[in-house]
């Protein structure tokens, strides 16, 4: 118990030095929220598309959280809401600290034009390099040491290391290069031991150019331009509640938080949505809200507390997805608004020894064989509460989204869903020999759903129409 308390303390300590270390070195100014304008409730919504219409499909489904296991601090990215930083109207748009990695042990640095690498709180760079100059950041213990493709170095230095474009902040300038991939702003570089984290730090609407296509999709349609729209105000909103001088970084680059690709992601139509929408967010009750979203509902969307450790938002609540007037549903152009999943007997033993520890007290020796799979209840929008799986060893019960957390395939791909029926077979003596799961829907269903949004976009709703519905009773208002 006492190493358990030193180790996080330690872990702690850690992470307040981190944020310490890698402050940016211009202040970021506080936010204060601009007062929402009214807006009406939302249309019944326009007739959806036929059954046969096609619809390409995001590239990714944002935000797949799980809830904390046994042990862990709870409040997940997915299950917080409020801004973490206030902005103050009239100072210029914030930035955010992306994470593109956590434990790099060496990286590639270029970029377009000339650029600079600077040791934190210098005014003077450490050395210059011109456009297709590479250069070598390693971890050397508690340093970081920088060699060119000329064989030159700098001294090795505690960091972090700043990489910057030598004219401007990259945003319409030159653009760096990090292991080979494009990004606009800064890259701080800060070791960690035997590695290093990498944080790419610019302005929110450049880091949204980088985010919202793959979020979305990168080969959206300019009859599908509302649902980018929404997607770019979603995930603003979602950026500014993420915001946290206290943590070394605010997001990450993955569907931890959102997928973000830096300056080769970029595409002309979620550009220009995101330029039409600039500064938009979601309020409620004079706040920006959490908005996280998914790829596919299944038909409804969940309410907050069906699916994370929280308390339910007014504005996260289940919403029906189907079509006024028909049997049809807005998001079931997915390629997942239908899927199965089975398991035979041995291979479901495998899959709880491998995850389930995670989520209750597993036996040293395993699960052993699976005798049942039981249903706590259902949710509001149908989804499976939680489940028990009865085995040899005993009962093992997890609850809600964490439920795709567990069921996963060998390989380690998640659950679709959580709205699905079970079927099993059993063996003569009791025992599951085959698990069929039959479900509906694609992420965790709370928020938008981006299959939905597509679909009613190309029913000619536009952003805000798509907006209050999935978020309902929120405003839509400029930031700063």
């Amino acid at each position: 118990m006492v190493g358990r308390v030193i180790a996080v303390l330690a872990l702690i300590a850690w992470v307040a030095a981190c944020a310490a270390s890698i402050a940016p070195m211009k202040p970021r100014p506080p936010i204060v929220l601009a007062p929402p304008a009214p807006a009406n409730a939302p249309p019944a919504g326009a007739p959806g598309p036929s059954p046969a219409t096609p619809v390409t499909p995001p590239a990714t489904a944002q935000t797949e959280t799980e809830s904390p296991g046994p042990g862990q601090i709870p409040g997940t990215p997915s299950a917080r809401s409020g801004t973490g930083r206030p902005v103050r109207r009239g100072q210029g748009e914030p930035e955010v600290r992306v994470a593109l990695a956590t434990e790099q042990r060496s990286t590639r640095l270029s970029a377009s034009g000339a650029w600079n690498l600077y040791e934190q709180g210098g005014d003077r760079p450490l050395a210059s390099a011109r456009a297709g100059d590479v250069w070598t950041v390693e971890s050397c213990g508690d340093l970081l040491c920088a060699t060119n493709d000329r064989d030159e170095r700098i001294p090795s230095v505690r960091g972090p290391l700043i990489v910057r474009p030598a004219d401007d902040d990259g945003t319409d300038g030159t653009v760096l290069s990090y292991n080979g991939r494009r990004y606009r702003g800064e890259l701080h570089l800060l070791p960690t031991g035997s590695t290093m984290l990498v944080v790419n730090r610019l302005p929110i609407e450049s880091y949204l150019r980088g985010v919202v296509p793959l979020e979305i999709g990168t080969d959206r349609t300019t009859d599908e331009e509302a649902a980018v729209e929404a997607q770019a105000i979603a995930a603003r909103s979602y950026t500014y509640t993420r915001l946290d001088d206290t943590r070394p970084y605010d997001l990450t680059a993955t569907v931890m938080d959102q997928v973000y690709g830096g300056a080769d992601a970029e595409r002309p139509l979620s550009d220009a949505s995101i330029e039409a929408t600039r500064d938009l967010v979601l309020f409620y009750d004079g706040r920006v809200v959490n908005a996280p979203y998914h790829a596919n509902s299944g038909g409804a969307t969940a309410a907050q507390s069906e699916v994370w450790r929280a308390h339910d938002e007014p504005y996260l609540v289940s919403v029906s997805d189907r079509i006024p007037g028909s049997d049809h549903y807005y998001c079931e152009q997915s390629p997942k608004f239908r899927w199965t999943r089975s398991y035979d007997g041995a291979t479901l033993t495998a899959v709880l020894d491998r995850y389930l520890r995670k989520y209750a007290d597993v036996p040293s020796g395993g699960v052993g064989a699976v005798r049942a799979v039981q249903e706590t209840g259902r949710t509001q929008s149908g989804r499976v509460a939680g489940l028990v799986f009865v085995t040899d060893r005993g009962r093992f019960g997890v609850r809600g989204n964490d439920v795709r957390f567990v069921l996963r395939t060998l390989g380690g791909d998640i659950l679709p869903s959580t709205l699905f029926t079970i079927e099993s077979e059993t063996d003569g003596d009791g025992r599951i020999e085959r698990l069929m799961l039959r479900g509906t829907g694609n992420g965790h269903g709370v928020g938008m759903d981006q299959w939905g949004a597509i679909a009613r976009a190309r029913a000619g709703q536009d952003y805000r129409t798509i907006l209050l519905t999935y978020y309902p009773g929120t405003t839509i208002a400029p930031i700063i």
